[in-house]
């Protein structure tokens, strides 16, 4: 529900019922966040599931890493009761092969006479005689044995790692870790592992787990293994482990060792996650995810390359890190800030600067009442803040069995929202509101959107082509829309200067081209030293871009239809005018081929000077631009320089090509 504009709000001494999960609620916010709880590495150098380091410093911390020691006690117990079924299922039927192996019989010949060692072993005496022989073996060591035998080191060892201190003498947590690393012991002990003991530690002292699996998921496909299902349990299993997912739930069972103080930590681990999740079901896959809580100290928990700059998300970041002028009150007399630590923040770094989005989970209960309390909590975060910009986030609180949903605006385009969440109904609704903040406070608009949730294709190099092609089209759209928002006369200063310096091809540019070039050198003028210049860098490539099309490729294809993919990436667009230039017999190489001759104003051996350059700018500046977390100023000017220098920059290069400049240019 929406709070209406007027609506009196609720009072704020209204006493917040609960503070604690119901049990159902707890098991569903533990399953779903397994991920950065118990991450599990397979094929981690020390053969262990990752502990949480003991990172923290003040109290409230120590219980993140209890909680992520806790649950990875739990998970640890699911799994390796899972992998105890598959193991006892694989030796009801296991898989084998027949071997040759070399033996001696003595005195009389009992196998197949081996002829070339007995053609060798001639006129050697011996008493009795003895004879070289080749015997046939029925042998366990199959991949998919071994991986077995690997499986079952791996979690044994891991169980033997697992604190004890803070389990009860008698809790059933203690009683089934006994009991699995028993029946682990059991299992290795029959001969199908323990013949495969020493195979499975080579694999583990070599790094050879991926080419393991390899072979294992080989087998299975072609139908070489008779009973397939538990193997194709357990490689399943290991894949989900090695891909850092849980492998089992922590079961429905209370926890003996769980602590109260767990229910608030564990909240706000669930909201982060599904926050991420929301966000990358909006934008796309982010660029860098943390591996588990242990690095929620060393930056932000998740990063996206949003093209006009990067959008990340922040675990319990320091309030003063937020922001470039970090908090405005200070504590007197003596040094000092006044600090905080929110839950979850968003921030995101593009041509119009910092923007920010603060997200407060608090595990409170307001049936029927908004939560004026925590709303005003998350204001004093943004009054502390020397933030420019309005105004942006929301709180999380706990409403089981009921959704809702109050939302607070301002004039000036702050937006704040109480989104009420039960992890029992698994309901993604909240958070994608949630995400829809994240992506206001980075200016996107829905053509960006757009375009950041089109599908990549599954080829990795198309893909890197692609994603450039995305994000050039993101920054450039990105910086129109805070161009639109600035002054009209703003960017006047910068239009003037960037015509007379390239005023030998200026009226011959389209007005298009021009916006993208003045858009790109204002903000990237503009932008502070520190910043990230990927957005400018991005929209002079895009103006490059644009005169290929329209010089070439769009009046190509007019003449020639179909023949000419105007779906092509900038990278495409340079291979196949390469192919064109060279009298290469593809289809498309044909058509614009024939377009270019029948052009007499196209100096076509000019076009061919400057391929070389233009993907040299494709290469080593367009795509890590477009790939990269931050484009630095001086990477920026760098490309800057060979797309727009005003005698020899790939613009003025190319403008030449179509007679549309004079032969030598003045310099700015």
């Amino acid at each position: 529900m929406a709070q209406r504009i007027g609506e009196e709000l609720a009072d704020a001494d209204v006493d917040a019922e609960g503070g604690h999960f119901t049990g159902a609620g707890r098991r569903a916010a533990i399953n779903a966040s397994l991920p950065l709880l118990a991450t599990y590495f397979a094929d981690a150098p020390t053969w262990e599931l990752e502990v949480s380091q003991q990172l923290a410093t003040t109290p409230d911390e120590m219980v993140v890493d209890e909680l992520a020691t806790a649950v990875r006690l739990r998970a640890s117990l699911a799994a390796a009761e899972r992998l105890l079924r598959i193991l006892g299922e694989i030796a009801a039927r296991p898989t084998f092969r027949y071997t040759q192996v070399s033996a001696e019989s003595v005195g009389q010949i009992r196998g197949r006479l081996d002829l070339s060692r007995y053609s060798r072993e001639q006129g050697r005496i011996a008493v009795p005689r003895r004879y070289p022989i080749r015997l046939v073996e029925r042998e366990s060591a199959t991949p998919e044995n071994v991986l077995a035998s690997y499986a079952a080191h791996w979690i044994r060892r891991d169980l033997a790692t697992i604190p004890r201190d803070f389990l009860p003498a008698k809790s059933p947590e203690l009683r089934d870790l006994q009991r699995l690393q028993e029946g682990l012991g059991r299992s290795l002990g029959l001969p199908l592992l323990s013949g495969t003991s020493e195979a499975a530690l080579n694999v583990w002292r070599r790094s050879a787990l991926p080419d393991l699996m390899e072979r294992v998921n080989a087998r299975l496909d072609a139908g070489y293994i008779a009973s397939p299902e538990p193997y194709k349990e357990l490689a399943d299993w290991v894949a989900a482990t090695r891909n850092g997912n849980a492998v089992a739930d922590v079961g429905l069972r209370e926890w003996s060792f769980y602590d109260a103080r767990f229910d608030t930590k564990l909240f706000e681990i669930w909201c982060l996650l599904n926050l991420a999740n929301a966000i990358t079901a909006l934008i796309g896959a982010p660029a860098m995810a943390a591996e588990s809580l242990a690095q929620r100290h060393r930056g932000p928990m998740y990063s996206w390359n949003i093209g006009a700059g990067s959008l990340k998300l922040h675990f319990q970041a320091s309030l003063a890190a937020l922001t470039e002028g970090g908090v405005l009150w200070s504590l007197k007399p003596g040094p000092g800030k006044l600090q905080g630590f929110p839950d979850l923040a968003v921030t995101a770094d593009t041509v119009a600067g910092r923007g920010l989005a603060i997200f407060d989970p608090k595990l409170r209960r307001r049936p029927g009442k908004m939560p004026t309390e925590e709303l005003y909590k998350l204001l004093g975060y943004f009054g502390n803040l020397k933030h420019s910009k309005p105004p942006i986030g929301a709180i999380f609180y706990y409403s089981p069995g009921k959704a809702t949903h109050y939302t607070l605006v301002t004039d000036d385009g702050g937006e704040l929202h109480a989104l009420g969440l039960d992890p029992e109904a698994d309901a993604m609704t909240p958070f994608e509101a949630a995400a829809q903040l994240a992506v206001k406070a980075a200016g996107l608009g829905e053509r960006s959107l757009s375009l950041l949730k089109s599908p990549r294709p599954e080829d990795s190099a198309e893909a890197g082509e692609f994603t450039a092609a995305i994000h050039q089209e993101v920054a450039v759209d990105a910086m129109q829309r805070e161009a639109d928002r600035l002054p009209p006369t703003t960017l006047t200063p910068t239009r003037k200067a960037t015509a007379t310096s390239l005023r030998a091809i200026w009226p011959q540019l389209d007005q298009q081209a021009q916006t993208m070039i003045v858009t790109a050198e204002y903000f990237g003028l503009s932008a502070p030293e520190n910043a990230d210049h990927s957005g400018p860098l991005l929209g002079l490539a895009a103006a490059f871009e644009r005169v290929l099309n329209e010089q070439i490729f769009h009046p190509a294809a007019a003449e020639y239809g179909a023949a000419v993919n105007l779906t092509q990436t900038l990278g495409g667009r340079l291979h196949t005018l390469d192919a064109a230039l060279r009298g290469r017999n593809e289809p498309e190489a044909k058509a614009i081929a024939g377009f270019l001759n029948d052009q007499k104003n196209i100096n076509t051996p000019n076009l061919q000077a400057i391929l070389r350059d233009s993907k040299n700018m494709n290469r080593l500046y367009r795509i890590p631009a477009a790939h990269s977390d931050v484009v630095t100023a001086e990477t920026w000017a760098d490309g800057r320089d060979i797309i727009l220098d005003p005698r020899q920059g790939l613009l003025v290069r190319l403008m030449r090509s179509f007679g549309s400049a004079e032969t030598t240019p003045t310099g700015s």
